[in-house]
């Protein structure tokens, strides 16, 4: 809500985390977005853009220009607020044709061999062109507008035709004969060939802003963000759309705005990392990276555990600490040392959590879903989601594993679970029957511990576990640093 200042440093952030205020001390880096979702009469766009304000738009109401409004306040610089991209392929729903938030159909389907047509079937431009020139021809073109490609054409990029087909973004015709005459046209452009289609609805929209605060890129300036006279603020970075390109006229290029975000914010990132007192120890940083899964157990030594877990019950209660001597209190210390805590001794967990009770946790007070056989509560996610709230909300008490895996890669659910009462997905269970598990030998507990073939799965880079002294660990942070 504010950024903190001594004299002409920022040494901080005041925000609102439920409810109450608090402060963050430290450098700023400010990646908050553009400003294309906010479209009100007040907006950044309404004041510098004002003819774009009637347009759809792409961006949800989290692109409303906030660095803008709390850089300003300490005198950051601001350029290029006109540049604001459009995108041509802004996806017009069968169920909500006049809504002004629109979803975007990717380019990677023009780059796959789709075409763009007008009203009377034809096609009016290059669909490898840039955004801007595609936006410019359909202003000239009568619309609607479809994106069609065939089925032939869209192997390559089967997965997202099928995404798009289940979010009822585009439709299957059996071939040009039967989508003319939808369209009451005599013919579709030759171009379009006999395959099957398929079909998405498509108008130009807002989609990312090439203008914001002015950031530095050379020598020592490089990701901090400058005042009006172009010097750097100290304690002050900003990366994405939240800064102005240097590079306006390639904005409209695909992919360009993506690949300036990932980069400016690591430019913005390293600059902010160099900039305070003391760096963190890199021994800390490692330890505090590795997470146990849990103690390794070989094959072996399950059996002997399993041997071993009838007579548990009549084992003698262990001394108490302060009744040990010197000599017992070392032995018990080096014991935990190596061994870890003992397991503590718990009822049968159910096998797993039904899906007609997930399919009660179906509001955005009490949500949850199911990704790949987890069953995860998103309540306090939603707000916070980095793809928006619709993107969860539309799969609310149902299984979302087939539209997760589209566009996530494996693990990256399970690497975001934060511990209950948390803000992010937390894990409730596994997907199950929801009846009670029978537990091996007549009621003994299973062992502890983690098979090493379990281990061997998690072999790679994006998910990587080793061994280490009879202890498996999670080290996939660890190789980033």
């Amino acid at each position: 809500t504010k950024l903190l200042t001594e004299g002409d440093k920022v040494v901080g952030v005041e925000c609102c985390v439920d409810g109450a205020t608090q402060t963050v001390n430290g450098s700023v880096v400010i990646a908050t977005g553009g400003f294309a979702g906010d479209l009100s009469p007040t907006s950044v766009l309404s004041k510098s853009a004002p003819q774009l304000t009637k347009l759809p738009t792409t961006s949800d109401e989290r692109s409303s220009g906030d660095a803008i409004a709390l850089c300003g306040k300490v005198g950051a610089g601001v350029e290029n607020l006109e540049a604001v991209e459009l995108t041509p392929l802004a996806a017009v729903m069968p169920n909500a044709p006049d809504s002004q938030f629109k979803l975007v159909v990717s380019d990677a389907i023009c780059g796959a061999g789709g075409k763009l047509l007008d009203a009377q079937g034809n096609r009016f431009t290059d669909e490898m062109a840039s955004s801007q020139v595609r936006v410019d021809a359909m202003k000239k073109a009568t619309a609607p507008y479809r994106l069609v490609i065939t089925e032939s054409q869209a192997a390559s990029v089967q997965w997202l035709c099928d995404f798009y087909m289940d979010r009822k973004v585009m439709k299957k015709y059996d071939g040009p004969a039967a989508l003319a005459k939808e369209m009451k046209v005599a013919a579709l452009d030759a171009s379009i060939g006999s395959d099957a289609l398929y079909v998405a609805m498509v108008t130009p929209a807002l989609y990312s802003c090439a203008g914001g605060l002015v950031t530095g890129w050379q020598d020592g300036a490089a990701g901090r963000v400058l005042s009006a006279s172009k010097q750097p603020i100290e304690g002050l970075f900003a990366a994405g759309e939240a800064t102005a390109a240097p590079f306006a006229k390639l904005w409209s290029v695909s992919g360009i705005p993506m690949l300036y975000s990932i980069y400016s914010g690591r430019i913005a990132g390293r600059a902010a990392a160099g900039s305070g007192k003391t760096p963190t120890d890199l021994r800390e940083l490692i330890i505090s990276s590795l997470t146990a899964p849990s103690k390794v157990v070989e094959e072996s030594e399950r059996a002997e555990q399993s041997n071993e877990a009838g007579k548990a019950d009549d084992a003698p209660a262990e001394k108490p600490l302060e009744e040990m001597t010197q000599e017992e209190l070392v032995a018990k210390v080096k014991d935990l040392m190596a061994n870890g805590p003992p397991a503590s001794a718990e009822p049968a967990a159910p096998s797993g959590i039904s899906m007609d009770e997930v399919k009660k946790h179906n509001t955005k007070e009490d949500a949850w879903i199911v990704v790949n056989g987890d069953v995860v509560d998103v309540t306090t996610w939603i707000p916070i989601h980095p793809g928006g709230e619709q993107a969860i909300v539309a799969y609310l008490g149902q299984d979302a594993s087939d539209e997760w895996n589209m566009i996530h890669k494996p693990g990256t659910m399970e690497k975001n679970f934060v511990p209950e009462g948390g803000k992010g997905p937390v894990l409730k269970g596994k997907l199950g029957s929801g009846a009670p598990a029978v537990a091996a030998g007549g009621g003994a507990a299973a062992p502890a511990g983690l098979s090493m073939d379990e281990v061997a799965k998690h072999n790679t880079e994006s998910d990587l576990w080793i061994v280490l002294h009879g202890r498996a660990y999670d080290v996939t942070k660890w190789t980033q640093v």
